[in-house]
């Protein structure tokens, strides 16, 4: 029999939606792979987050209800590759450590306000601490088996000259970019009177160690408190428009290697670096194969990925128990 579990409110809201079309849920299973069971209780659980902004958005009960529908299908989908995913993760020895799998629920226990909380939850969906650990880890297992499967079909894929040149002239407006500018900055955070003059004047302090020959990029490591700091502030390649309007104009008015004065935003303050300058132009095929190969060689292993799976499907006596 199905397990009890929460959002019961969902389930009986789904009754109509979980038999798709009317067909009878037999004892709570809505499909099979091989031996292995998929409990309907078990995709209402894995979308009830979805679930849950669903019924705020949907703009009637119809609305609900189809849309709904659509979840639990894409559901059963993914839940049916995972057991078969989980299999041939089994057949090939493959194992996941413990620190994973604990890690993993530790990520999980974030989303509750408590420890008490998960436990709670997690006993008033009728399952074990053990249990759970156990779900977890199949389901590493399942992900990291697909993960493996497109990596190895990504290595093995070969992309001939002629897919890169062709891709190339027929998506010639992918590789044409205007102006841009390569910058690095220094951010202080500084929202309050008091701060913002604080950081104004240290920030001022390290324009002049750059102006003295400080190198930008291991000033913005040690006290940038942006989250390219470890970058040395390397934000990349921007084009008109990509930063707020004051920061975007003094990055096209400086020269290349240029540093801008302290520039204060909403936020803070910020020093500007222009490494590299490029006026618009149009990338050279060579430049664009860096971009192109990898694309390709990613289609072509989901390709190869998909007709994997779909083998795997027919092999795998899949019933599924919904009209």
């Amino acid at each position: 029999m199905a397990r009890s579990y929460r959002y019961v409110a969902f389930s009986t809201v789904l009754l109509g939606v979980a038999c798709f079309a009317g067909a009878e849920v037999v004892d709570g299973i809505v499909a099979t792979v091989g031996t292995e069971v998929i409990l309907h209780s078990e995709l209402v659980q894995s979308i009830a987050p979805a679930l849950s902004d669903l019924q705020k958005k949907a703009a009637d009960g119809e609305d609900f209800n189809r849309k709904a529908q659509d979840q639990l299908r894409e559901a059963l989908e993914q839940a049916i590759d995972e057991k078969i995913l989980l299999r041939e993760a089994l057949l090939a020895g493959l194992e996941i450590n413990d620190k994973d799998v604990e890690e993993r629920i530790g990520e999980i226990k974030k989303r509750f306000a408590s420890s008490e909380e998960f436990e709670k939850e997690l006993a008033s969906a009728g399952e074990t601490m053990s249990g759970f650990r156990d779900r977890v880890r199949k389901h590493i297992l399942a992900a990291t088996m697909g993960v493996r499967k497109h990596r190895q079909f990504e290595e093995a894929a070969e992309i001939a000259e002629t897919e890169i040149a062709k891709y190339y002239e027929d998506n010639k407006d992918k590789f044409t970019h205007p102006e841009r500018v390569s910058v690095r900055r220094i951010f202080l955070q500084a929202a309050a009177p008091q701060e913002r003059a604080q950081a104004k004047t240290r920030l001022q302090e390290l324009k002049k160690q750059v102006d003295a020959g400080a190198a930008f990029a291991d000033l913005a490591k040690s006290y940038s408190a942006g989250p390219e700091a470890a970058q040395g502030g390397l934000v990349g390649w921007v084009m008109p428009g990509d930063l707020v309007k004051g920061l975007s104009d003094v990055a096209f008015s400086l020269p290349e290697g240029g540093v801008s004065d302290v520039i204060e935003t909403e936020f803070g303050v910020v020093l500007l670096k222009v490494d590299k300058k490029e006026a618009a132009g149009t990338m050279s095929l060579d430049e664009g194969r860096k971009v192109i190969e990898p694309e390709l060689r990613t289609k072509a292993a989901e390709e190869k990925y998909k007709k994997w799976i779909s083998e795997l499907r027919k092999r795998s006596r899949v019933r599924i128990f919904l009209s």
